[in-house]
């Protein structure tokens, strides 16, 4: 080693070893240096500035100057004037800087508060119990009055660092003298190192009995608490739920947000609980996600370009949704589905009752209002499947309705209504369906409906009603009025000519012994009334090419029995001077679908014709 690198070392070392001193100098001999009183008198302003309240300092200030200098107080209360506690913190520690605190100015920040609790409220007019002063009200003062695209001016205190909350509690106090609402075991941070820079703050505690994290980051918090426009995230996660925004915010008079929103929650009932509220026919859906570009105004939301997943269907369209402070919340819009099991939805609106209830417990009705138009390829009411349907749901003032504009069904269309009206039907609902040019047939067969019925093309008309919920009620629980019209079709499991065989016997005869067979006609009308499990046939004619087969009586179909008077005669000629044989009137009485049949000869004691 040469003499000039050897002397360039030792004047290294010589040199690390006096900036060494100098910092070892510095951190023993500062302490000595600081007044400790003034930094407690000053963190104690600093505390007052920061929230524009009383500061009262319980324990006197500790110091520690290793790793970093810091201030410790213990037992802090914030009080206003009329000393009302607005926040107790067992302990706040602070850091400093040590050349400020030398001059007795000391800059504080990166505060960690120890099991704070905050009482946040109202009074009767409205005012908010944390006075509006201090150094963050007049930097947001000064950025509110700051010109669109001008500099703010230079605020009061820049630094703050990052705020560590440990074991917190909020309390939200109502003027009604309610118990405070709270949120407890709060902790997390808050990191805003200064007032122009961005703001992240992590946070978790518990929220009506469940542990909840919420995160929120801007990039502008100054702009967005004076009232400007800020970007910002945020995302709130708790067992019940899911949400994540991130867009545009703004918190002046006219607040609003603009952005993309996610709500994902695996139970609604859950969600509604967590929240106190008690819906139980909205709470019957379970799984629920939304993801939609959600646009803000006043107490009113747009959602656009929506997907939503309810249980297993999945849906698009737009929704406006309203929730004025004084009235109920109104959600309308259009959703677009490709499947949709609607005995699932429907059912959504049941209150929960059991299958066997009497009636409806319809008080959720006056709780939310709703106007949505709903499409869908398929739709099922187990055991039938609509196509194309295009249908609207209605729930305004106590009275709740499905509607269904048009649909395919069973080769032909279906329109039809579902109505709840709390006044007009107890608590019940009814039921209006119009079916054009459907398979008669395929619908008897895949209920699998016994005995003699018709197969064909026709359509029909329902009006029916129940006392009891739609999702519940049974063909034994309507009442109203039902009428088919048919063209050509066959009536199955008769037997015309067996039939007539056995008639002309003037014998009693099971219907078993005429129903191998069939009985083409080429028009059938049926009418009947409905009164919960008893059907009156009010008209029932069955024209075949030769023959007229008529029907009417009472049908106690709750009972599976069955009481009708029936005539098969001559189809009516146009010629008057054919030969006309007469009709063969009978009884038919017992157990569907194998009564027993009575010729009416047998019943007046007359004989049968002779051919």
């Amino acid at each position: 080693m040469t003499l000039s690198r050897f002397m360039q070392s030792r004047f290294l070392v010589r040199a690390f070893l006096v900036v060494l001193a100098l910092f070892v100098a510095g951190r023993v001999g500062f302490p000595f240096l600081i007044q400790t009183d003034t930094v407690g008198r000053e963190i104690e302003k600093t505390l007052e500035a920061w929230t524009g309240a009383d500061v009262e300092i319980g324990r006197a200030a500790e110091f520690s100057f290793w790793p970093y200098p810091r201030v410790t107080l213990g037992n802090v209360r914030v009080v206003t004037e009329g000393k009302q506690e607005l926040a107790h913190i067992e302990a706040i520690s602070a850091s400093f800087d040590l050349f400020g605190a030398v001059r007795g100015k000391p800059v504080f920040s990166d505060f960690d508060l120890m099991r704070p609790t905050i009482r946040v409220g109202w009074d009767a007019e409205g005012v908010f119990n944390w006075r509006h002063s201090g150094w963050l009200i007049q930097a947001i003062d000064a950025t509110a009055s700051a010109p669109e695209g001008q500099a703010i001016p230079e605020l009061p205190q820049e630094r703050i660092g990052t705020i560590n909350v440990a074991d917190g509690i909020v309390e939200v106090t109502q003027d009604d003298g309610t118990t405070p609402y709270r949120i407890s075991d709060i902790n997390g941070n808050i990191d805003w190192p200064a007032l122009r820079r961005p703001l992240d703050l992590t946070l978790s505690g518990v929220v009506n009995g469940e542990m909840t994290r919420w995160t929120f980051d801007c990039d502008q918090p100054l702009a967005l608490l004076a009232g400007h426009n800020a970007n910002m995230r945020t995302n709130l996660s708790a067992d019940p739920t899911t949400v994540n925004f991130e867009g545009v915010a703004n918190l002046s008079t006219n607040a609003f947000v603009a952005g993309n929103m996610m709500l994902s929650t695996p139970s609604l009932g859950h969600l509604l609980a967590w929240q106190g509220k008690d819906i139980p026919s909205v709470g019957n859906l379970g799984h629920v996600n939304v993801e939609a570009k959600v646009t803000t105004a006043g107490y009113s939301a747009k959602l656009e370009n929506v997907k939503l997943t309810l249980d297993n269907a999945q849906a698009t369209g737009v929704l406006d949704v309203d929730m004025p402070p004084e009235g109920v919340p109104q959600v309308g819009g259009t959703l677009a589905f490709d499947h949709i099991d609607l005995r699932a939805f429907l059912s959504a609106f049941s209150p929960g009752a059991e299958q066997n209830a009497t009636s409806i417990d319809t008080a959720f009705l006056h709780q939310f209002g709703m106007d949505l138009r709903l499409s869908a390829k398929t739709a099922d009411f187990k055991p039938f499947s609509l196509q194309e349907l295009a249908a609207g749901v209605r729930v305004e003032n106590g009275r709740a309705s499905f509607d269904v504009g048009d649909s395919g069904f069973m080769g032909g269309r279906m329109t039809g209504r579902i109505a709840l009206n709390e006044q007009g039907f107890r608590g019940g609902g009814r039921l209006q369906m119009s079916l054009s040019n459907v398979d008669i047939g395929a619908i008897v067969n895949t209920l699998a409906l016994p005995g003699p019925l018709p197969s064909g093309r026709g359509s029909a008309d329902f009006e029916l009603s129940t006392d009891r919920p739609l999702w519940a009620t049974t063909a034994s629980d309507m009442s109203g009025q039902f009428r088919l019209n048919m063209g050509s079709g066959t009536l199955t499991h008769f037997n015309r000519q067996a039939f007539e065989e056995r008639a002309a016997k003037n014998a009693f005869f099971n219907f078993s012994e005429a129903a191998d067979g069939s009985f083409d006609f080429v028009r059938a009308d049926v009418s009947a009334k409905l009164d919960r499990g008893l059907a009156e046939l009010t008209k029932a004619e069955i024209e075949g090419n030769e023959k007229l087969l008529t029907l009417s009586g009472m049908i106690p179909y709750r009972s599976g029995s069955v009481a009708l008077a029936g005539a098969l005669s001559d189809r009516p000629q146009a010629d008057a001077s054919a030969i006309v044989n007469p009709a063969i009137s009978f009884f038919v009485g017992g157990s569907w679908p194998e009564p027993v049949i009575s010729p009416l000869s047998i019943l007046t004691g007359q004989q049968p014709r002779q051919e």
